[in-house]
């Protein structure tokens, strides 16, 4: 991991930022315009939780300031259920929301706007593969490693 960043507002976590190479997909100009600030104290503490440290954010949040479909933020309150140490199908996050829609799911996490707090990369595919992380599969092996899952060839083994 090179680096987590974290942009608030109002004291309440709006995006997050995994690596270099996903900051400079948003301009930071952008970020001002919206009304955003780097929150260097919640950063320590998503680089705590990549680490496998227990977390709750839920101080720092507010679903209400998201602009996300309801059905997005179906998806990330059903992933946000995902305990530490453990993963969850596309598939299973679609039936635990009444979705047979599991590319639908697959495309909501994609656009995760705060990974980490929503742990998208807790959810696989349904071979047990590790699939699609905005950090990169290697960053979402090391996360889901320093949660003490097993994994084998790009592989979870349950």
């Amino acid at each position: 991991m090179d680096e987590i960043t974290a942009y608030c507002k109002d004291n309440k976590v709006m995006k997050v930022f995994l690596g270099k190479k996903d900051i400079y997909l948003e301009k930071k100009d952008k970020l001002k315009k919206e009304g955003l600030a780097r929150c260097e104290k919640l950063e320590k503490l998503l680089i705590d939780s990549f680490k496998g440290k227990n977390i709750d954010f839920s101080k720092y949040l507010d679903w209400n300031m998201f602009e996300v479909t309801d059905f997005e933020k179906k998806v990330y309150i059903e992933t946000m259920n995902i305990a530490k140490g453990q993963v969850k199908t596309y598939k299973e996050i679609g039936d635990a929301i009444d979705s047979k829609g599991y590319r639908a799911v697959g495309n909501a996490l994609n656009k995760n706007p705060i990974a980490i707090i929503v742990p998208c990369h807790r959810v696989i595919g349904s071979n047990m593969k590790l699939t699609g992380f905005r950090g990169g599969l290697d960053m979402k092996k090391e996360m889901l490693e320093n949660e003490g899952i097993k994994i084998k060839k790009d592989k979870v083994i349950r």
